[in-house]
């Protein structure tokens, strides 16, 4: 008799196709058929079959023989977010950083070894809109942010490994750590000192400041973050004065999760 506890479990092909042209219509910010059918492994009748259900269950639609994503993905993605704790407990706390330091606050989460930010604010200093924007867009790295290293450094060795070998250490800009070696280094640092830094690795010009957010499980859960211009993240205010700011608010964060689902009755 085969042991079966170990096998992969079955996938429905017909979903992950369905997916693949999903992500296919969203790389490509709206496609006609034939663009898919470039970059899908389908008959484009097959493709047609798969492009007319998604329309009809609301997931794509159509204008002038091009594709686009339908508007059901943002109640579906307003419905994830508000039905996350984190978000609850950490969405107050990111408001009052950004309107104390005028900087641009994100609340993140890990999914499958990429950074999802499910929440930010803006504050009334804050640059970059664009690069912020394709932030929540997009899942980014975690290697080469702020956030993204005060998760790396708070998940369990074999995990941290997993997602380097799955997703590489894709250079950004001369700053990014592209060394496993050096990356290994930085996060021990991270564990030490309670937060992680971003010296204009992701994108020139611009540094961050993270910190974790551990539940009572010890575990980690996701990352608040502050970035702003190098111009005026420097000196003091980059290596003390925003990291305590940064760590009180992933903090209150934590408390707030912690009392969130806290039973008087134990």
């Amino acid at each position: 008799m085969t042991d079966s506890s170990n096998a992969e479990p079955r996938r429905i092909k017909s979903l992950q196709r369905g997916c693949e042209i999903i992500e296919v219509v969203q790389e490509l910010d709206g496609a006609s058929l034939q663009e898919i059918e470039s970059h899908v492994d389908l008959s484009r009748g097959t493709i047609h079959t798969y492009l007319s259900t998604l329309v009809d269950c609301r997931l794509l639609v159509r204008n002038d023989n091009v594709y686009q994503l339908g508007y059901r993905f943002i109640t579906m993605g307003e419905y994830v977010r508000n039905t996350t704790d984190i978000y609850t407990a950490g969405q107050q706390e990111v408001d009052k950083l950004a309107e104390a330091s005028g900087e641009y606050v994100h609340l993140v989460i890990e999914d499958d070894g990429r950074e999802v930010a499910i929440y930010e604010r803006r504050g009334q200093q804050a640059v970059g809109t664009d690069y912020h924007h394709k932030m929540r867009e997009t899942p980014q790295y975690l290697h080469d942010s702020a956030s993204g290293k005060a998760v790396l450094a708070h998940l369990p060795e074999e995990r941290i490994e997993n997602i380097i070998d799955r997703q590489g250490l894709e250079r950004q800009t001369k700053n990014t750590i592209v060394d496993r070696e050096q990356l290994w280094d930085e996060l021990e640092e991270v564990k030490k000192c309670g937060y992680a830094i971003n010296d204009e690795e992701e994108i020139r010009g611009l540094r961050a400041v993270g910190a974790p957010i551990i539940d009572s499980d010890e575990s980690v859960v996701g990352a608040v973050s502050l970035t702003a211009p190098t111009s005026r993240l420097k000196g003091d205010r980059f290596e003390s004065e925003i990291p305590e700011l940064v760590m009180e608010t992933a903090n209150l964060i934590e408390v707030n999760l912690e009392t969130m689902t806290f039973d008087r009755t134990v």
